[in-house]
């Protein structure tokens, strides 16, 4: 027991050491066991919030970082021009169709004209055949005969004259009709202007960096305001490069968020990105710049991989670009990445 006592006094050190190189290793393939990553954060989409019409801003409905409910007022446009407009052109189309009505009237005056010419015309013809009847029998004279000749032949000029013209009233309505249809849809359109004065949050989230009051002019696309949406919630994890060929759709993972320690959530991993930018050009030469790397210790690329969050706490608050750890539910290979970051080191 002595000799042993001895041996553990003589050789402290030494073992102290090994323990501290076992307890390494062990939290090393404890944390590399599975893909594991602190470089990560918390994200939902993002979109400004900008005016779909041009005018002046007469109500702003909302605070800044308010949480909104889609379909929510958020800023109200000049109304007043959009309402002129639509009346303006519901007169406009209760003028063509008065127009489009006294065209008809029109067409049912030359029907009623074609009748009493129609009519006309076949009493013209059966004059001039009892006038040449009439010539063969010598009862009547050849200038008789020549008259009533004129007489059918102008009735049926008459007749042709009135279906032109009811051809020419009809293209008139049918032109009438179609600028009806255009100023309908012009008030249609006009009514989709008028409904966009009122800015609406497309969906849950909030209000950011809101700094503009009631009074200014703004066009169509400038941004009032940033809004996030919070219908999902998402964490970019960084990879490394050597733990990409496993990570697949569908993978599910563990989080962690700074901002609410000792709270896990889960998600499943929705796609990884397969480019990272690492080109640089010079300003100054137009040359491509070459970054300097340690020649110990080259660190792989990473890559990121967008996770979806599963199951939010509605009862805790999400911020956007909040940091978090990540850790994908697969074999990563600890032992071949131990050997692998070795070999990199030489």
């Amino acid at each position: 027991m002595k000799k042993y006592l001895d041996w553990l006094k003589n050789h402290h050190f030494s073992l102290l050491m090994t323990s501290l190189i076992v307890l390494c290793c062990i939290y090393w393939c404890y944390w590399h066991f599975k893909p594991f990553t602190p470089n990560a954060f918390l994200f939902a989409y993002t979109r400004p919030v900008s005016p779909f019409t041009a005018g002046f801003i007469t109500q702003i409905h909302v605070k800044n970082n308010q949480f909104v409910k889609k379909g929510d007022k958020l800023f109200t446009i000049f109304k007043e021009p959009y309402q002129l407009k639509t009346a303006e052109l519901g007169h406009e189309i209760a003028a063509r169709q008065a127009e489009q009505k006294s065209l008809q009237a029109k067409i049912k005056r030359i029907v009623s004209e074609q009748k009493q010419l129609q009519a006309k015309l076949q009493n013209d013809q059966y004059l001039y055949k009892q006038a040449q009847q009439m010539l063969q029998s010598a009862a009547v004279a050849g200038e008789y005969v020549e008259e009533r000749l004129r007489a059918m032949q102008q009735s049926q000029a008459a007749l042709d004259a009135l279906k032109y013209a009811a051809e020419e009233v009809d293209h008139q309505c049918s032109m009438v009709e179609s600028q009806i249809k255009k100023l309908r849809a012009a008030l249609e359109l006009n009514q989709i202007w008028y409904d966009l004065t009122d800015v609406k949050a497309f969906s849950d989230g909030y209000i950011t960096n809101l700094t503009i009051a009631t009074g200014g002019y703004y066009h169509p696309g400038e941004v009032l305001c940033g809004f996030v949406d919070t219908s999902n919630w998402y964490v970019q994890a960084n990879l490394k490069e050597s733990e990409l060929s496993a990570i697949k759709p569908g993978v599910k993972a563990r989080i962690w968020l700074w901002q609410h320690p000792g709270k896990m959530y889960h998600g499943v991993v929705e796609h990884t990105g397969y480019a990272s930018e690492r080109r640089k050009m010079s300003r100054q030469t137009g040359l491509p710049e070459v970054a300097r790397e340690n020649e110990w210790f080259p660190l792989p690329q990473r890559f990121p991989v967008q996770i979806k969050i599963i199951d939010p706490d509605d009862e805790k608050i999400f911020t956007h670009g909040a940091s978090a750890y990540v850790e994908l539910d697969i074999p990563s290979r600890p032992v071949r990445q131990f050997f692998w970051e070795i070999f990199l080191w030489q």
